[in-house]
């Protein structure tokens, strides 16, 4: 009897880590596919301006987007070429079932970072921030054309930080 307990104690320590190892894999939460639109290489050219008081001038924002980490995030990698200078941009959206929001983390070859809380319904994405901006960007229904304006407030005057529109290239990624 007592060589009969731990043999029936291990084969059922066995069975239960059997079974364990065969359970599925965590999936991405199906909110995630709402942010599909993004997907692909983007090509935006607008206007912008650096500060309330600051001169206008051109911009171009190039996203290349993508999943990544098994579908459970969405990361952009971005090329932003406004007043002469030009950046790159590495920012990663990870959606928050609770909130209901995405938690977007953005990093900048300037060595700026910055954190946005963003939705998506329909076809528009808005992005809010701390700092009092708000960028809105409505798709097309097909998802291949998209316009966007981030706003800012300062001094309790809101003014336009940037206007673009853009297209997603047809090739497939």
């Amino acid at each position: 009897m007592k060589r009969t307990l731990p043999a029936a104690s291990l084969m059922i320590l066995m069975f239960i880590v059997a079974a364990h190892g065969q359970s599925s894999a965590p999936k991405p939460a199906p909110e995630l596919k709402q942010a599909d639109v993004w997907v692909g290489d983007w090509v935006f050219s607008g206007t912008g301006k650096d500060s309330l008081t600051g001169r206008e001038h051109t911009v171009e924002w190039r996203p290349h987007c993508h999943w990544t980490l098994g579908g459970f995030f969405l990361e952009w990698d971005s090329t932003w070429r406004s007043n002469g200078v030009e950046l790159q941009y590495l920012e990663i959206a990870a959606y928050d079932p609770i909130k209901k929001v995405f938690s977007v983390s953005g990093f900048g070859s300037d060595g700026s970072t910055w954190a946005l809380t963003s939705t998506f319904d329909k076809d528009t994405w808005v992005d809010t921030s701390a700092d009092g901006c708000r960028n809105t960007f409505h798709f097309s229904a097909d998802g291949m054309a998209a316009s966007g304006i981030s706003e800012c407030e300062e001094k309790g005057v809101r003014w336009t930080q940037f206007q673009v529109k853009g297209t997603k290239s047809k090739t497939p990624h």
